[in-house]
């Protein structure tokens, strides 16, 4: 129940998690951490400075020498003129030419001659800040002008300069000013879309004065095929805005478009990823956190939470710095730091009821009872529910040494094994039984040290001063197992004298019964040698006939009784044994009686030899027992079938014969010690079978490792089997 209500709360965890993270990246709501890292990050992939950008500055000394701006046309169009003679690869004019003057046609000629020259526009907006449309220069200038491109930038929501430009309000509208530059410089390099500016710093371009270049006092040789950028830098008359502090602070404009420019032409403009993969960049750890929950204990989440959180700033640090795209991760490291402590709350809620719940009920069990080490009072609940918890766990660990005592001074040897057999704990009795510490010991090994003296379902086993022990083993799952030796001394020793006794009673009943049929036959062996009709005959002829038959009979169950019990507690010497001589040796035996009958036997064995492991002596008097059953009851004059055969890595022994076939209450059980039996002629009578000689059959079958069987086929009669394995020499 407690891992279905963690799961149910690990899952709804998750869902708030993703959902959290979806939300906080598609409305940036941690934009302010993510500038503060990206700005502290930005200069360890920062660009060096392009030699071929060159800033000519709109500077105090500028100012100084060509009078107070704004500057009439003709100061431009001076340094145009010399821009002209010096051959420039692009000219980007940040100046803005919004009102007519007497000197736009010469200043139109001049930008024409110093072509390519690149002019910038201003956006109009609307009360809502809406781009409405451009205010390009006057006619004439922007005819002269290669292109005209906007040179507006867009401070971020903290003020900082550090995208290129808003695409939706811009783009439409005209292309980037820079981007412009950049086509008539290397046309080869396709302008990038928005990006943020991989700043090489304030200061990082080289820079030449206007009025030194209008002057004609600037070599022609650091001009030629350079990327010129003309804007204003002196305090008060150009633009300047706030840039991040690695990146100098403050900034004019024009610096501003040449760290644009700068970071085209290296090919380094940092991208931003869509919504989507942003989010999945969150969740992706988060998913790994949320699996190790499940997995891994509350120390080795919190180590792997905090690895998280280094790999997520580690990763996205390192996609900058290399691969020029940037991977907010304030994100992913709060949703890191949100779900591990929301997980560890409600599992601690979770776990907490539990416990509660647990030790409640384990508080009611009845059993054993031992004294609690904590009765006081006071504290949060949680502690309260420590104390409880650790008074369960002191009564479990009363109970455990209770149990531990009794099976320590159990008189048993006991040995608990492991999954390979070893044992893994022994008691006082086991010690005193091997001698030593068993734990670590292989059980076969200490088996071996004792010997077996007799067979049967469980083996008895024998110390060295003669005690008797009965291995029994019970599997606890799991791999563990209890291996117990109880001390049958006393039993065997009461079981040794039984079969004196029952060998005793059987000589009493054997001895008897021989001594009348020895009369009776000896009696009628002297009447047949007198022919004197004189003396009177004591027994007629068929009492005579049936004491001799019920004699027989007694003799003959005090036989198979004896032989049943020996079967069953002997000690079997197994030795290779050929079935098929088995057979043949049984039906040798029993030929007479088939004799007597008129019966034939139909050896239908396989040629050669099939050899088995086993008891000669019982498999032969089981055959016999087979056999003799198959002639008694078959009628005069029939034929009796057996053979031996292999068949599916058995060898298989059948014997069949006409006959009747088992009584009712027979029939589930054919093989039933004492059951109800039938007479030769298949009725009931005094001297019917009582199952001995198929009980021992059934025995020996399963004291050799095989079975006993019986099929009834109508219209034929009974058919016998019995079933042993092969020996490993067939």
């Amino acid at each position: 129940m407690v891992r279905q209500r963690l799961f149910a709360e690990w899952a709804l965890v998750g869902m708030a998690a993703c959902l959290m993270a979806w939300f906080a990246t598609s409305g940036a709501w941690l934009a302010a951490i993510d500038n503060r890292i990206l700005d502290a990050a930005a200069p360890l992939g920062a660009p060096q400075a392009d030699e071929r950008i060159l800033i000519v500055e709109i500077d105090d000394a500028s100012l100084q020498q060509l009078g107070r701006w704004p500057w009439p046309r003709e100061m431009h169009t001076r340094l145009l003129q010399a821009l002209a003679r010096y051959s420039p690869a692009a000219t980007g004019y940040d100046v803005l030419f919004l009102e007519p003057s007497a000197d736009d046609v010469a200043l139109a000629a001049a930008m024409r001659a110093a072509s390519p020259v690149i002019l910038p526009a201003l956006v109009d907006r609307d009360s809502l800040g809406r781009p409405t449309g451009l205010q390009r220069p006057i006619a004439p200038i922007a005819q002269a002008a290669t292109a005209i491109g906007i040179v507006e930038l867009a401070p971020d929501s903290d003020g900082l300069i550090r995208r290129s430009e808003e695409p939706e309000t811009q783009g439409p509208l005209a292309p980037r000013w820079s981007s412009l530059i950049l086509q008539q410089a290397a046309p080869q390099i396709t302008a990038a879309g928005p990006f943020l500016i991989n700043f090489a710093g304030l200061g990082a371009f080289r820079k030449i004065s206007f009025a030194s270049l209008a002057a004609g006092e600037v070599p022609p040789a650091l001009i030629r095929d350079k990327l010129l950028l003309v804007g204003a830098t002196a305090p008060g008359i150009g633009d300047v805005h706030a840039v991040p502090a690695t990146a100098g602070g403050l900034m004019p404009g024009v610096e501003i478009q040449a760290n644009i420019l700068n970071t085209q032409l290296a090919g380094v403009a940092i991208s931003t990823p869509s919504p989507l993969a942003a989010t999945a960049f969150a969740l992706l750890p988060l998913a790994l956190l949320l699996v190790g929950f499940l997995r891994l204990p509350p120390a080795a989440n919190a180590m792997l939470a905090l690895t998280l959180v280094i790999a997520v700033l580690a990763k996205s640090l390192i996609l900058l710095t290399f691969f020029h795209s940037w991977f907010a991760p304030s994100t992913a490291i709060a949703t890191i730091l949100l779900v591990h402590v929301l997980w560890g709350w409600r599992r601690l809620t979770v776990m907490s009821r539990f416990i509660a719940t647990r030790t409640t009920a384990l508080s009611a069990e009845p059993g054993i009872r031992f004294p609690a080490p904590h009765t006081g009072q006071g504290g949060d609940a949680i502690a309260s529910e420590a104390r409880r918890l650790d008074d369960v766990i002191a009564q479990l660990q009363g109970l455990r040494a209770f149990i531990s005592g009794v099976v320590e001074h159990f008189p048993d040897a006991i040995c608990v094994t492991g999954s390979e057999g070893q044992v893994t704990l022994g008691n006082r009795a086991a010690q005193r039984l091997f001698g030593d510490d068993v734990t670590g010991l292989p059980i076969d090994a200490l088996c071996a040290r004792l010997s077996s003296h007799t067979g049967g379902d469980h083996p008895i086993m024998r110390d060295t001063a003669g005690r008797s022990y009965m291995i029994a083993r019970s599997d606890l799952g799991d791999g563990f197992g209890i291996v117990s030796f109880p001390d049958i001394t006393e039993l065997q020793r009461a079981a040794d004298e039984r079969d004196e006794a029952l060998q005793f009673l059987s000589h009493d009943i054997r001895s008897p019964n021989a001594a009348i049929v020895a009369m009776l036959e000896s009696r009628q062996m002297a009447r047949s040698r007198t022919s004197s009709t004189a003396e009177p005959l004591i027994l007629a002829d068929d009492t005579v006939r049936q004491i001799q038959s019920l004699a027989r009979h007694g003799l003959m169950l005090a036989d198979d009784f004896v032989q049943l019990a020996r079967a069953r507690r002997r000690t079997i010497d197994m030795e290779p044994v050929d079935l098929c001589d088995v057979a043949r040796e049984a039906a040798d035996v029993v030929w007479p009686r088939a004799v007597a009958r008129r019966i034939t036997f139909d050896d239908q064995s396989a040629e050669g030899e099939i050899w088995v492991d086993g008891d000669r002596s019982m498999l032969v008097r089981a055959t016999i027992n087979l056999l003799e059953n198959a002639v008694k009851f078959a009628p005069e004059a029939a034929r009796v079938s057996f053979c031996v055969e292999v068949l599916a890595e058995q060898a298989i022994l059948r014997v069949s014969g006409p006959g009747p076939a088992m009584p009712p209450e027979r029939e589930n059980n054919p093989f039933a010690l004492y059951a109800a039996g039938r007479s030769g002629d298949g009725t009931a009578s005094l001297g019917a079978s009582l199952g001995l000689g198929l009980a021992f059959v059934q025995t020996t079958a399963q004291r050799h490792d095989g079975m006993a069987g019986y099929v009834w086929h109508d219209g034929y009669g009974p058919e016998f089997t019995i079933s042993l394995p092969l020996s490993p020499l067939d």
